[in-house]
């Protein structure tokens, strides 16, 4: 499994790295003027590669709030292929980014958002049960499609 920390930066929208200490003064910020915090990660399988981006969003209306910042993996590996193994790795990085905010700003509500649907047609439904424990086990909040914006549309992008 990919751990969160081997990379030692994030990424702002604008393409400027962001090392993990500066990061985490800026979540506090965030925190503290009153942004909600979403986090998702999505993937794309091109042959034996596969491509995952973690996004940690923050948002508040009032507040005129509304960034991100994200972490990029390229692997090699081909067992990314089957859909089982590269769903639990998006949720295992995102569990991960989860915890990395509480580690900086305890008693936050956070909101984890997972690219997996609940049509009869998606082939992630059967991944629901134990996708929806393991998030909520960890004591987040859980969105899927069509309400996961932060890794059907943000951590997409930057899969692609």
């Amino acid at each position: 499994m990919i751990r969160i920390e081997n990379k030692p930066f994030w990424i702002c929208p604008g393409g400027a790295q962001v090392r993990n200490e500066e990061f985490n003064v800026a979540v506090k910020d965030l925190i503290t003027r009153g942004s909600k915090v979403y986090v998702g990660t999505d993937s794309m399988v091109r042959g034996d590669k596969c491509i995952f981006a973690t996004v940690i969003a923050f948002h508040n209306n009032e507040k005129n709030i509304a960034t991100y910042y994200y972490k990029k993996f390229n692997l090699i590996n081909a067992d990314y292929r089957n859909l089982k193994i590269k769903i639990t790795e998006e949720v295992n990085l995102s569990v991960q980014a989860a915890q990395q905010v509480l580690e900086y700003s305890p008693g936050t509500n956070i909101e984890v958002h997972v690219d997996i649907g609940i049509n009869k047609e998606n082939k992630t439904r059967s991944m629901l049960t134990v996708v929806s424990g393991w998030v909520s086990g960890m004591g987040f909040d859980l969105k899927v499609k069509p309400e996961s914006w932060a890794s059907s549309s943000i951590a997409d992008n930057h899969t692609k």
